[in-house]
């Protein structure tokens, strides 16, 4: 960790800030960067702070800054500190959640984020065959059945197909019935009409397996419709993947835990960067699903690494933290929020850093 302080601190309250920090590949943190052979840094949150130093009612603070070590990502750590008041500022970008609401107090949201998970987009035809499969494969379980029902209807609902087709035994006309069942429920219907008999029973059984048969055709359509949409957007992952193989993520990262809430499976690694996590994904990447991450700390992965796509898993809103005991600061924290909000100054800071051309990204700069 190293520390750094304002100058001229007399007759002013210190904040003390804890700063994470990364490289400037990452996309929410602040980052170092040299201007002139002299140190500086630069960040989405880093330049909200700085803009927020320039109001009236800042004028009264010292701020004490504190960096991570670059690629430190237990944000849930941090949330203890803050807590505890070794720090009263955690400057970066943290996602609400219940567990976190019990120890510290949030800001007023500075940018819209999302979790996300990163990994290769899906490119080959068979593999796009497959996930369809899978995906309906349930289904195709479902038209056998529904086939086999539809042909015991027209069993014992309508005998006298039996003589229309000219069959003598039993066991050949329940074989023949069942056939025509399935086939009615895999599009062709000529045996259901054309052995038809002109009998009140066998109207009914012939216009309720067509009913029914044509409305399974149409859902079964619409679910490979969709999966293949899914597909040619990138999406590239199904519920059923999700349950299936697990994601590696960072100890600590409340996005983490939300894929986990959300019925996922992690692999949780500490002390590993963004990179690192990617690295591990791309060795063997029929192993996991992808990096779980918020979209924006790794939306700089898209044009990094080329095949790389972002499944997006829901927006919500993202804040800096402050110790509940900073009252006085915290009000003038989330009025100077507001401020620079209300004159579209956080929009333009925003901007600079989050200008994403990907369809699926969040709206970061909407606030």
């Amino acid at each position: 960790m190293m520390s750094s302080n304002n100058s001229d601190s007399k007759k002013k309250e210190t904040i003390k800030v804890f700063v994470i920090t990364g490289p400037e590949t990452s996309g929410i943190v602040t980052y170092e960067k040299e201007v002139n052979g002299k140190k500086e840094y630069s960040g989405m949150v880093w330049d909200i702070i700085e803009e927020l130093k320039k109001l009236p009612s800042f004028e009264k603070y010292n701020f004490e800054y504190t960096f991570s070590k670059s690629g430190y990502n237990n944000y849930n750590e941090t949330v203890d500190w803050v807590s505890d008041g070794t720090y009263d500022l955690g400057l970066a970008t943290y996602m609400q959640n219940t567990q976190r609401e019990s120890k510290i107090n949030y800001s007023v949201p500075v940018t819209i984020d999302a979790f996300a998970v990163y990994h290769y987009q899906n490119t080959s035809e068979f593999n796009t065959f497959k996930r369809v499969f899978y995906d309906i494969g349930y289904l195709l379980l479902l038209l056998i059945i529904l086939g086999c029902i539809a042909g015991l209807i027209l069993f014992f609902a309508d005998p006298g197909r039996k003589q229309m087709k000219q069959i003598k035994q039993n066991k050949s006309f329940f074989i023949r019935s069942i056939m025509t069942g399935i086939s009615s429920f895999l599009g062709e219907t000529g045996e259901l009409f054309g052995n038809a008999t002109s009998s009140f029973k066998g109207l009914i059984s012939v216009v309720f397996v067509m009913l029914f048969s044509l409305v399974f055709i149409q859902f079964m359509q619409a679910e490979i419709t969709s999966t293949l949409i899914e597909e040619k957007l990138g999406k590239g992952i199904s519920n059923d993947d999700i349950r299936i193989k697990q994601v590696l993520g960072h100890e600590g990262y409340a996005h983490t835990t939300k894929w986990e809430e959300n019925g996922g499976k992690v692999k949780r690694h500490t002390g590993k960067s963004n990179e690192d996590l990617l690295d591990i994904y791309k060795t063997d990447p029929d192993k996991y699903l992808g990096v779980v991450l918020s979209y924006y700390d790794g939306y700089p992965f898209l044009k990094l690494h080329p095949g790389i796509t972002a499944s997006v898993f829901g927006n919500s809103p993202s804040c800096m933290i402050y110790n509940p005991n900073k009252v006085k600061f915290g009000e003038d924290l989330n009025q100077g929020l507001l401020h620079i909000r209300s004159s579209k100054k956080l929009e333009k800071i925003c901007k600079s850093y989050f200008a994403s051309e990907d369809s699926n990204a969040p709206p970061a700069c909407t606030l």
